[in-house]
């Protein structure tokens, strides 16, 4: 993995612990909701940071159809 590849992730990671520690701090359930709501977008965000990428260095799309797959 390169260094390019692993400066997204470290940010990624401090801005999740961060929402973490607020999350269990926080006494106000008005605010509760949008810190779980952004922790679960920092967790797909870390989970596709982590995700194998394409040959073509594209973004890894779970969706997307492999142009090879006999059945498309």
């Amino acid at each position: 993995m390169r260094d390019s590849d692993l400066l997204p992730r470290y940010f990624i990671s401090t801005a999740l612990q961060a929402m973490e520690q607020a999350h269990a701090q926080n006494h106000d359930i008005r605010v509760a909701s949008h810190i779980s709501r952004a922790i679960a977008a920092l967790h797909d965000l870390m989970h596709q940071a982590s995700a194998p990428r394409g040959t073509n260095n594209a973004p890894y799309d779970p969706h997307e159809m492999d142009e090879f797959n006999s059945a498309v």
